[in-house]
């Protein structure tokens, strides 16, 4: 394992070890390097960093965020806060973590409900439109759908 200077204690990384999943043994696939992932994890959710700003030292960003999204939907976050109440500090950091995970699952939900919706009205403005009517471009429907939702009236 590489050494890098972060956020982790031994002590803390040795009580956190044993309940984390992709440990050599582990069915399934096996992280590379538990401690290396949980620092990155750290190092985004305490500094407010963005993934794309990980440091190389860290590996792949896209690596990281990726198994930080499926750890973020197995809820893994909240239970490793749930195990390790004695630890204050170890608290601390997964707070962090459990909050820049929801954050992420409010935003990607946004995301994916803007997207169902713009497509919804686009299928809604060429059934309005008829068969024989030019497709609608994309600055059009965005545009159109930015009205609906403000509620403005057309100008024109």
């Amino acid at each position: 394992m590489q050494k890098i200077d972060g956020v982790l204690r031994d002590d803390q990384w040795e009580k956190l070890e044993p309940l984390l999943v992709g440990r050599p043994g582990d069915s399934g696939m096996c992280g590379r390097d538990n401690r290396l992932f949980m620092e990155a994890v750290l190092w985004v959710a305490l500094k407010s960093g963005s993934w794309s700003n990980l440091s190389p030292e860290f590996g792949r960003w896209r690596t990281s965020y990726m198994r930080f999204r499926r750890w973020t939907k197995a809820d893994v976050w909240r239970r490793l806060a749930e195990n390790l109440v004695d630890d204050q500090e170890l608290q601390v950091m997964l707070g962090a973590i459990v909050d820049l995970g929801d954050e992420h699952t409010r935003l990607n939900t946004e995301r994916s409900i803007r997207r169902t919706n713009v497509k919804i009205y686009g299928r809604a403005l060429a059934s309005a439109a008829g068969a024989n009517a030019k497709p609608v471009r994309a600055d059009e429907l965005s545009s159109s759908w930015v009205w609906l939702v403000t509620n403005d009236s057309p100008t024109g």
